[in-house]
């Protein structure tokens, strides 16, 4: 398979993952209606809002100059995350020894896997910067390079003229 056809399938694999995380909205993911106080997602809500909130940030950004091995890992993420929502949104605890267990795990699950998912976004919305694009370091480089460079033909200029140090001097404070 082509790395053109590779990059579309992954960016087409993302953007629908992405899409339907768009639609989920934390307060669905309590499931206090259906589960009770007893047994809803309330512990997992910070969590899973952060874990949102990256995804629908990642939905709004340019991911064409993302490369292909930043695209798989975040279309994982993307994937992995919302196969763990679903399991929370069709979450009953019938049927289970332990639900409040089983409910722990899944939020669980959630949370361990926010760092590696805000590290992987962490990549993906740092613009990679253009050759023209001026770097605060090389902007300072620049300035210093100038003062030099004028200094050294201030220096030039005077002793060309047979000019005294102080003379230099008193030329450097009238400017």
């Amino acid at each position: 398979m082509s790395k053109a056809k590779q990059i579309r399938k992954v960016r087409d694999r993302l953007n629908s993952c992405l899409a339907e995380l768009n639609q989920i909205r934390p307060a669905a993911l309590l499931r206090e209606d259906v589960l009770g106080r007893d047994l809803d997602f309330r512990a997992g809500l910070p969590c899973f809002e952060r874990t949102l909130e990256l995804f629908h940030r990642l939905s709004r950004c340019d991911l064409e100059p993302v490369p292909l091995a930043h695209l798989k890992n975040i279309g994982d993420d993307a994937e992995r995350s919302l196969e763990r929502f679903r399991k929370i949104l069709s979450f009953t605890g019938e049927g289970l020894e332990n639900p409040r267990e089983a409910r722990d795990l899944l939020i669980d699950d959630v949370t361990n896997s926010l760092e590696r998912i805000a590290a992987n976004f962490g990549i993906i919305i740092r613009k990679p910067r253009k050759k023209n694009d001026l770097d605060p370091s090389s902007a300072a480089f620049t300035v210093s390079l100038f003062i030099l460079v004028f200094a050294l033909a201030a220096i030039a200029y005077y002793s060309a003229r047979d000019g005294t140090v102080t003379e230099l001097l008193d030329a450097v404070h009238r400017i």
